[in-house]
């Protein structure tokens, strides 16, 4: 009698089956992707099962570094657009021209003596204008007042790049005035003193939470949260050190320069 006929159907065994690796190309020009199984197949069907769960695990692999990579890129680009489309004020000089008149010192050295009072008692009032500095400074960021007596109900924060009420406002020294202190005014003339701490070039409105966060830190221990505002923050504090001959630490230029490596200034 002949051999019995196999049905079409029945598992084919494998003959001295024992573990090994499946080897699945994820296409046709990858490295092979190796994944090992603890599995015996005794079957071929068995063996493609094991085929088709190894090919699932490269796919879950794959698909997991595709979305890492998705993700890296949106958190790149949202730090470095914002640089590329900052913005800066017309005729504010560029970066490298002011630094080339600071100063570098090693860092910041605590000099003794600083009070307000040493820069004014308050805000000055310019020549021909019925309104102080301050009012001035408000003014100008709020495009909604008429003069520089009345008030919007809101204005733009360069620091944030927002729009914030007017009730909480306060106006921030860009080079704040302690540091100024540390940094050469301190051999000033009150006159020279109070002149920079009534300077528009050094005066920005901002939101009282920022303007206390700040305090009298200089940018190698704070920077706008907005991006945007950083290398005109920097080009900013630069020209205002440039003007009144005030050093800056080897920190805070190193800081300055990376803000405006990417920038690309437009008008405010």
């Amino acid at each position: 009698m002949g051999n019995p006929r196999r049905s079409p159907h029945a598992p084919t065994s494998i003959p001295n089956s024992q573990p090994y690796r499946v080897t699945v190309f994820t296409t046709p020009t990858s490295r092979a992707r190796k994944i090992s199984t603890s599995d015996t197949p005794s079957t071929f069907e068995d063996a493609a099962v094991l085929a088709r769960k190894a090919a699932f695990v490269a796919l879950l692999r794959n698909t997991f570094l595709i979305i890492l990579s998705i993700a890296t890129l949106f958190f790149a680009l949202s730090m470095f657009l914002p640089r590329l489309h900052g913005f800066n004020q017309e005729g504010l000089p560029q970066l490298r021209h002011s630094l080339q008149q600071v100063e570098a010192i090693d860092m910041r050295h605590k000099v003794l003596g600083y009070d307000r009072s040493e820069f004014g008692d308050d805000w000055a009032v310019p020549l021909g204008s019925t309104c102080n500095t301050r009012q001035h400074v408000i003014f100008s960021q709020s495009a909604a007042a008429t003069d520089c007596a009345s008030e919007s109900a809101e204005l733009f924060d360069p620091y944030s790049q927002t729009h914030i009420p007017t009730s909480d406002i306060e106006v921030d020294h860009i080079f704040p005035l302690s540091a100024a202190w540390d940094h050469g005014a301190y051999a000033w003339d009150d006159e020279t003193r109070k002149n920079f701490a009534n300077d528009p070039l050094n005066l920005v409105a901002t939101s009282r939470a920022l303007n206390q966060s700040k305090s009298d830190s200089l940018p190698d221990e704070w920077l706008p949260p907005h991006p945007a505002a950083r290398c005109w923050y920097s080009e900013r504090l630069a020209a205002i050190a440039a003007a009144y001959s005030l050093s800056l630490s080897e920190a805070s230029l190193s800081t300055m320069k990376r803000q405006c490596q990417l920038g690309i200034p437009i008008p405010w």
